[in-house]
């Protein structure tokens, strides 16, 4: 049985025993309005079919009107109780609500399992398959499969019905791949393109072949549809995806520039080629492009997610880089069970001071720790590099707030618009607008004293939430209505803070304002100069006194500069020798370790899951 489906069960009975209910005192509409309730709980469960069969003779389609708000346990029920009179037309109305929740077996009933198929206009069931295939994914995972299977089964009698129909073989091929059945699909789709080599059908039938492990014809037969309609540019960027899948990217490349010299503004040509040319080279340059050209020019048809795709699980991208502190080290290797949340952490022996964010994540879990702070006083770690706003100060080797905390309401507001992951820098940026309304120095504050995280995200690794706080907080600075109350549209103030910040004491903080740098020249090419200069020299800073002593925010601070657009070539060249010799010195302690001595591996089932729920 299913996750959830016995719960659903027991929910669906309750509603039918309050439609008895009704329907003893002859309340019909009460009755129905139950027993809808029950149809969305459990749609397939006999109890309301029977009590659905008691209805249909004392009020029929009329108890069940579908209108808005359109809830869907009305609609199948409107359904069922039209089929008699209107297959077709009850047909449609179980394929919309499949399309609106495609996990329920809606569809599944005795009179779609013994439907006179070749009754049915052959456009009508194209058209069901065609609302239906979408919502299923592609393909079907496993319970959806299992729910829609009885679409599977149509397609089947839908073919063998009406052999001549282009389009019920090809849509059937579109809905065949997606539920499993790839080998019959491929068959499908080649008679809909032998009946009809539509654009459609073409595609439909190269999807399956690819769905059943024949990707090479498969890219051959949208080449000839390619040919066959050379203007139809969402073929062309087709093409190109499944050539670069094939590490064909050569052939791919040549195929898009091609096109876009043919037609510039086709934004799904554009938006594939500058992904295809991110994917081979890991050029953010390409990805900037591409953010400069949605920008000016907004997407006229379907929404296009090439940057987010190229984004995903990268760093300074779709989230922040992780801490590499000793300190946060020690509490990834604690137990996460709450058994041990009151754990005494006793003594941290550290061999050398380390940022301030990361010491204060320890003290924020253990407040009575004994921290033991080894080595010299670095002063270029004490002390900001260039006069600014002070938000840590230090008493020794130890770091203390020199602002106080925030507002509640600041703190309420930041658990509401702070995520661990984001689609992309732009969206980053566009997520955080609400932060502009804070005060700035509840900004400021949230960047020393984070908040809680929400229950949701309380499982996030040490230190996760604290740097995602930190970098909602610096985009705030970039939204600030109060310093940009005289003039709005200008973000230099904005920009100078963050410098500011950029250049405190060294800190997660440093990080944070200059990816808000960095964001601010994606969505403003107008300062993209003055943010390369900031961040450049910000980052070669880091590598000088890396000569000195361990410098933990250097690797971040050098994924941020791959990240600036337009950065000096031979700042980006450095950067990457960086983390290029920081994974291969990596590799090297990771082979000459003893098995029994590698370190459990880091907690990520949080960013799966927040992924899924996104």
């Amino acid at each position: 049985m299913p996750e959830g489906a016995g719960s659903a069960i027991e929910e669906a009975h309750g509603e039918l025993s309050l439609a008895r209910l009704a329907l003893a005192e002859d309340d019909l509409h009460h009755a129905a309005a139950h027993l809808a309730g029950a149809i969305s709980h459990a749609p397939g469960l006999p109890e309301v079919h029977e009590l659905l069969a008691a209805l249909a003779v004392r009020g029929g389609t009329a108890l069940f009107p579908i209108e808005e708000p359109i809830f869907i346990g009305t609609v199948v029920a409107h359904a069922h109780l039209l089929a008699p009179a209107d297959p077709a037309r009850a047909l449609m109305l179980l394929a919309q609500a499949t399309a609106a929740e495609p996990g329920k077996p809606w569809a599944d009933v005795s009179w779609v399992r013994a439907l006179d198929v070749p009754a049915l206009d052959p456009q009508v069931v194209a058209q069901v398959f065609t609302t239906v295939m979408r919502p299923l994914g592609d393909p079907a995972a496993d319970d959806v499969r299992t729910a829609n299977e009885v679409y599977l089964d149509l397609a089947r009698r839908a073919v063998a019905a009406h052999p001549g129909a282009a389009m019920v073989h090809a849509t059937a091929a579109g809905l065949g791949r997606r539920l499993g059945a790839t080998a019959e699909a491929v068959v499908w789709g080649r008679h809909a393109v032998g009946l009809d080599p539509s654009k459609l059908t073409m595609v439909w039938y190269a999807y399956a072949l690819k769905a059943d492990g024949q990707a090479g014809t498969g890219i051959e037969v949208l080449k000839d549809a390619y040919a066959r309609y050379p203007t139809e540019l969402d073929l062309c960027a087709d093409l190109a995806n499944w050539l670069a899948e094939t590490d064909r990217f050569d052939e791919a490349q040549a195929l898009l520039e091609d096109a876009v010299r043919r037609d510039p503004a086709d934004d799904c040509v554009v938006h594939t080629l500058h992904r295809l040319r991110y994917d081979r080279d890991g050029q953010t340059r390409h990805l900037v492009d591409l953010a400069d050209y949605t920008r000016d020019h907004p997407p006229a048809g379907h929404e296009h997610y090439e940057l987010e795709h190229c984004s995903q699980g990268r760093p300074w991208l779709g989230l922040p880089a992780g801490p590499t502190e000793a300190s946060i080290n020690v509490l990834a290797q604690l137990p996460p069970s709450p058994e041990h949340a009151e754990q005494d952490l006793g003594r941290l022996a550290l061999s050398a001071l380390e940022v301030p964010s990361a010491i204060a994540v320890v003290r924020r879990r253990f407040p009575g720790a004994d921290i033991e702070i080894g080595g010299p006083i670095p002063p270029d770690m004490v002390t900001p590099l260039r006069p600014g706003r002070a938000l840590w100060r230090y008493d020794g080797k130890l770091a203390v707030p020199a602002i106080p905390p925030p507002s509640s309401a600041a703190s309420d507001l930041t658990r509401q618009v702070v995520t661990p992951v984001w689609a992309h820098p732009i969206a980053a940026y566009d997520q955080a607008l609400p932060m502009g309304q804070l005060p700035i120095d509840d900004l400021l504050a949230l960047l020393v004293f984070p908040p809680a995280p929400p229950p949701e995200l309380a499982d996030l690794p040490p230190g996760w939430w604290e740097r995602c706080v930190q970098v909602f907080a610096c985009l705030g600075v970039l939204h600030s209505a109060e310093l940009g109350r005289d003039h709005p549209t200008d973000t230099t103030a904005h920009r100078r803070l963050l410098t500011e910040l950029a250049f405190g004491i060294e800190d997660w903080i440093t990080e944070a304002a200059l990816y808000a740098l960095t964001v601010a020249a994606w969505v403003d090419p107008s300062c993209r100069d003055e943010v390369r200069e900031v961040v450049g020299h910000r980052f070669i800073q880091a590598v000088q006194a890396s000569q000195r002593r361990v410098v933990t925010i250097l690797d971040s601070l050098a994924a941020l500069t791959l990240v600036t657009p337009a950065m000096i070539p031979e700042v980006t060249a450095l950067a990457t020798d960086i983390l290029a010799t920081d994974i291969l010195a990596t590799d090297v302690l990771a082979a000459s370790a003893a098995p029994a001595e590698q370190p459990p591996p880091p907690r990520r089932s949080w960013f799966s899951r927040f992924r899924r729920r996104r």
